[in-house]
């Protein structure tokens, strides 16, 4: 736990706009840091609702980070998805770059979490893979 710990107040340091809080939001504030940073993006101001950065071109985009689970659940609206995989050394890749409403055509809503949910073999299946 130490080293956890320890290495959230260092990414503290070399990222402070990103809170880096609590063990269950270390992974979607180091996919949001990652992909802002990769692809060019600008962080959403705090309280921006549905949408965690924003293209160049001002559309909006919903990040989401995913280390080993089956599935991916989301609330809002947004123009843009991105889910990137992350691996336990920090690597990643792309999972899907693409139009937020395609996305959300094919989940399922769960009531009992409030949000949708898409299974990650779904999600590469959406045609168009790739930025739009």
């Amino acid at each position: 736990m130490a080293t956890l710990f320890s290495a959230q107040n260092a990414l503290r340091e070399l990222a402070s706009d990103f809170r880096w809080a609590g063990l269950g939001n270390l992974l979607g504030d180091y996919g949001e840091f990652v992909a802002i940073e990769a692809y060019g993006l600008e962080k959403a101001p705090a309280g921006a609702n549905g949408y965690d950065a924003t293209m160049p071109d001002g559309r909006t985009v919903q990040i989401k980070a995913n280390h080993a689970a089956s599935q991916i659940g989301f609330r809002g609206e947004a123009d843009l998805l991105l889910v990137l995989k992350v691996d336990t050394d920090g690597s990643w890749e792309e999972i899907y770059f693409g139009s937020f409403a395609a996305v959300k055509t094919v989940s399922r809503y769960s009531a009992r979490d409030n949000k949708h949910m898409v299974a990650i073999t779904k999600l590469k299946t959406i045609d168009p893979p790739g930025l739009p």
